[in-house]
C-alpha cells in the first residue's frame, strides 16, 4: 500500500472534518423514512428527496451520477477501468420515535465532539465517509485498479426492495465493502423470519385500543392500552414504576415503559408490549377471553429467543436466536403483534414457520408471514477478507475482535460479493444520555465525530488494501 497516499488521504480527511459533519448534518436533517405503498413511488416524498440531495451533492463534486430509478443511485469515480469496487450505503432511516433529549431528531446538533440526530450513524455517515473517501483518493492521486462507485439505497429498513430491484436490473460490482455492520467486519449474517401473529378472536369491550411500536426492528419503549371508563378490570395494582395510568373524560389509559434497542439485541433493552401484557395479564376482573389473549402475547415476548414458539437454537457457526414482538396493532377488537426474528444461520425457515403456526392454532391465533431470508456465512479464511482482518489488526492493535455472524440485517446479504464493516471505528467515549438512547434505531441517535474519522481513514486502507488484490 502506498504510504504517500495514506498520509494524503489522512490529511484531507482531516482538513476537511468540519465539512464532513455539516454534510452529514445536511443529509440527516432530512426525514427519510422509507415508506411502502405510498403514492410517491417507489418509497415515498422522504427518500425521493435525500436521494436527489446526494447526487446533486455528487455531480457537484465532479463524479458520475446515476439515478436507478429512486430505488438505488449512483456517485462513481470512474477512472476508466474494467472492473469496480463498490461501497453500498443506506439513506433511508427508522421511524424518529419519541423521548428525543439532546435535539429534535431531524435537527442535527454537533456538540462536545458529538453529532446526534436520526441517521447519523445508521447509515448516513456511510455516504457521506464514503464520498470523502473517494474525494481524498482522488486530491491523493491514488492509482487505482478499480473504479469506485458509492451506491446509495433506500428502504433498507423496510425489507430491502430497493436491492432486490437493483441486483436484477443492473450489475453489481465486483466487490462491495457495507460500512453498516462495525468493525471489524461480519462474515455473515443470521437468517430472518418476520411474521404477525393475529387473534383470531375480539377483545372484549372492556378494551378501547392496544398499541406499541413503530418498526418492525425496534423494541418499543411505550406500549397503551385504552379500557373502557367503567370497566371492572383493576388496574390500580400496576406497578407506578413500570406505568403510567390516567383516569380520562372517556377512558383509562395505561401507558407501559419500557427500553427501546435495536431488534438484533433485544436483551439490550426492555420491551415495553411485554411490560403491557405482562402487566394486564392477571389483573382481576379480566374476562376469562381476554387473559388467554393476552396470555399468549405475554408467552410469546417472555424471552428473546423464541422459545414459547419452538424456535429457540444455537449453533457454533452464527450463535443464538433471537425473537422479539415488536408492533402491536389493534383492528375491531382482533390484535396483531408483528415479530422479528434473527434466526440462527444452520437453522431453517420452514422449521421456524411450522412452529410458529402449530403454537398459535393451539391458542386460536393465525400467522401471516412478510419476509424470509436464509442467512449466509462467508468463508473468513480467503484471501480478501483476511487481507481486511490485517488492516484492521495493524491500525487498531486489536486482535480480540472477531469477523464473526451478524444479526444486524445488512445489504451485505443481499448482493453477490459483499462484505459488511464499519464506518465508525467505535471508542468508549460517550454522552451522558439516559438508558435506550444513543444507538441505533434509539433516541438521541450519535456519532463521536473522532471515532467517525478515524473510521472514515480505516475503511480507506481497507478499500485500497482489496484494490490491490482483487
Amino acid at each position: 500500500m502506498n504510504s504517500t497516499v495514506i498520509e494524503k488521504v489522512n490529511s484531507y480527511i482531516d482538513a476537511h472534518r468540519e465539512d464532513i459533519v455539516r454534510d452529514l448534518a445536511a443529509v440527516s436533517s432530512i426525514e427519510s423514512v422509507s415508506l411502502e405503498g405510498d403514492e410517491i413511488k417507489p418509497f415515498g416524498p422522504g427518500c425521493r428527496k435525500v436521494l436527489d440531495h446526494m447526487l446533486a451533492k455528487g455531480e457537484a463534486e465532479g463524479f458520475q451520477t446515476k439515478n436507478m430509478e429512486y430505488y438505488v443511485g449512483s456517485i462513481k469515480y470512474d477512472l476508466g477501468k474494467e472492473d469496480t469496487i463498490g461501497i453500498l450505503a443506506h439513506l433511508d432511516v427508522v421511524p424518529a420515535g419519541n423521548d428525543w433529549t439532546v435535539t429534535e431528531p431531524y435537527n442535527p446538533l454537533y456538540k462536545d465532539g458529538y453529532l446526534f440526530g436520526r441517521g447519523v450513524g445508521d447509515n448516513k455517515s456511510a455516504a457521506i465517509g464514503s464520498l470523502y473517501i473517494m474525494k481524498a483518493l482522488r486530491e491523493a492521486g491514488a492509482e487505482l485498479n478499480h473504479n469506485l462507485d458509492l451506491l446509495l439505497g433506500t428502504s433498507e429498513e423496510t425489507g430491502m426492495a430497493d436491492m432486490k430491484y437493483y441486483t436484477e436490473n443492473y450489475e453489481c460490482p465486483k466487490f462491495t465493502f457495507v460500512p453498516d455492520g462495525g468493525f471489524p467486519g461480519v462474515g455473515g449474517e443470521f437468517g430472518r423470519v418476520r411474521y404477525t401473529l393475529t387473534s383470531n378472536n375480539a377483545l372484549s369491550d372492556d378494551f378501547i385500543c392496544v398499541d406499541s411500536g413503530s418498526a418492525f426492528n425496534i423494541v418499543p419503549n411505550k406500549a397503551v392500552a385504552l379500557l373502557k371508563k367503567d370497566t371492572g378490570i383493576d388496574y390500580s395494582t400496576l406497578d407506578n414504576e413500570k406505568f403510567t395510568v390516567t383516569e380520562k373524560d372517556d377512558c383509562i389509559e395505561i401507558v407501559a415503559h419500557g427500553v427501546t434497542t435495536h431488534a438484533a439485541g433485544p436483551e439490550r433493552g426492555v420491551n415495553a408490549i411485554y411490560v403491557l401484557t405482562d402487566g394486564l395479564v392477571n389483573l382481576k376482573g379480566l374476562n376469562p377471553d381476554d387473559k388467554k389473549i393476552l396470555e399468549f402475547m405475554n408467552n410469546v415476548n417472555a424471552d428473546y429467543y423464541g422459545s414459547f414458539l419452538g424456535i429457540d437454537c444455537t449453533d457454533e457457526v452464527s450463535g443464538t436466536t433471537v425473537s422479539s414482538g415488536t408492533v402491536l396493532r389493534y383492528d375491531n377488537g382482533h390484535v396483531s403483534l408483528l415479530n422479528d426474528c434473527r434466526r440462527a444461520v444452520t437453522d431453517n425457515n420452514d422449521r421456524l414457520i411450522a412452529n410458529i403456526t402449530k403454537k398459535a392454532e393451539e391458542w386460536d391465533f393465525s400467522v401471516s408471514v412478510q419476509e424470509t431470508s436464509n442467512g449466509y456465512a462467508l468463508d473468513v479464511n480467503g484471501p480478501v477478507i483476511q487481507a481486511i482482518k490485517k488492516v484492521y489488526v495493524d491500525e487498531t492493535g486489536d486482535t480480540e475482535s472477531q469477523i464473526s455472524i451478524g444479526k444486524g440485517g445488512t445489504y451485505a446479504g443481499a448482493l453477490p460479493r459483499a462484505f459488511a464493516t464499519g464506518i465508525n471505528l467505535r471508542s468508549d467515549k460517550r454522552p451522558d444520555l439516559p438508558q435506550g438512547h444513543g444507538s441505533a434505531h434509539q433516541p438521541d441517535e450519535f456519532i463521536v465525530v473522532d471515532d467517525y474519522m478515524n473510521g472514515i481513514k480505516l475503511l480507506t486502507k481497507m478499500i485500497l488494501t482489496v484494490d490491490e488484490i482483487l
